[in-house]
């Protein structure tokens, strides 16, 4: 029963509230033909303007001159119909040159923006000399994007994606980008906002460039990371600790420790290169002492004086002090020596006396 009460009160406020209205806002005019401002009510003149009453004037749009069919208005106050009021808002300013003939407040738009010179008004122009569309915070003020925010409040001036001190970042000293000029632009391969040149990971695929650019994948291709740049498949994961469902990821993670083949081959390709590269300079000095020691050898075999013996003396100690062999060589060599030098009586001289390499 509550609710049905409810809802027949309900019913009757909403029928009766426009009549209650239409009571308080409409009042009964003398019949006419008026058609402009009010309908059916008295025209005098009949040019289409009600002639003003009790309830109706001038300022709610009653003919000013309700027995001139020439004339329904006068803005400004003066007596003189607007038709012929050769300054019908009466702000000293003839309407054949005021931009605005119905406003006395503006007149004039010196740079043709659509915003009036004259301060104090809601169109007044914040730039009245620089044509300008802006409306946010300033108004009338160079706009080179056109999203209505003046250039001097705009991140982005010229609309091209790059915030100002991010072209002013990429530029260099010889190429210097205008974050007012749409055309000049530095390059967003993954259009981050960030130009490429500021950007640590260019192709936006979560590996950082340098990262990318010392394993050999693509700095400018997404689909190219460290990972699947073998064998076209995945060949690595970072592993966090623990055994639980986030322990492993395929997601970059420098605080993660990776186990992958790129990681592998970066090891034994860069850590490892100049160890390998030394291996063959290593077998070439081999060599070369040893073919010195045997030549030496031969030499000491094929002696036939003390004489001789004594120069080949000299020239293995030489050899030795400028590490053309061994001192283990020249340890066998002096053996040899006294040897050979006993087959002729004569007691060898010490050839190397500790040395050491």
């Amino acid at each position: 029963m509550k609710q049905r009460a409810l809802l027949t009160s309900l019913v009757v406020f909403c029928i009766l509230m426009p009549i209650a209205c239409a009571d308080e806002t409409t009042h009964q005019c003398a019949s006419g033909d008026s058609t402009e401002d009010r309908v059916g009510c008295l025209d005098s003149d009949g040019d289409g303007w009600s002639d003003p009453d009790e309830y109706w004037n001038e300022s709610m749009g009653a003919d000013a001159f309700p027995t001139n069919a020439s004339e329904h208005r006068d803005l400004d106050g003066d007596g003189l119909g607007d038709n012929i009021d050769e300054d019908m808002d009466g702000d000293v300013v003839n309407d054949d040159v005021d931009v605005w003939p119905e406003d006395a407040g503006i007149w004039s738009d010196s740079d043709g923006d659509g915003y009036a010179d004259q301060g104090q008004h809601l169109l007044s122009d914040n730039c009245p000399f620089i044509y300008g569309k802006s409306k946010i915070r300033l108004k009338g003020c160079s706009d080179i994007d056109g999203d209505f925010m003046p250039d001097e409040y705009d991140d982005d001036a010229d609309g091209d994606g790059i915030r100002n001190e991010m072209e002013r970042a990429a530029s260099s000293g010889t190429i210097l980008y205008d974050p007012y000029n749409a055309a000049s632009t530095p390059l967003d391969s993954d259009k981050d906002t960030l130009p490429d040149v500021l950007d640590d990971d260019n192709d936006n695929d979560g590996w950082p460039d340098d990262v990318e650019l010392d394993r050999g994948s693509g700095v400018y291709d997404a689909e190219s990371t460290p990972f699947n740049m073998y064998m076209g498949m995945n060949t690595g994961f970072f592993y966090s600790g623990g055994l639980t469902g986030n322990s492993f990821s395929s997601e970059y993670d420098p605080e993660s420790f990776e186990i992958s083949l790129s990681a592998l081959s970066e090891i034994v390709f860069e850590e490892l290169v100049i160890p390998l590269l030394l291996v063959p300079i290593y077998f070439a000095i081999f060599f070369a002492r040893r073919g010195e020691y045997k030549k030496c050898l031969k030499t000491i075999e094929n002696a036939c004086s003390h004489v001789e013996l004594i120069e080949i003396e000299s020239t293995i100690n030489a050899m030795v002090k400028e590490r053309k062999i061994k001192v283990y060589h020249g340890l066998v060599l002096r053996n040899a020596l006294e040897e050979k030098e006993t087959e002729f009586g004569f007691e060898s001289k010490t050839i190397i006396k500790n040395e050491e390499e």
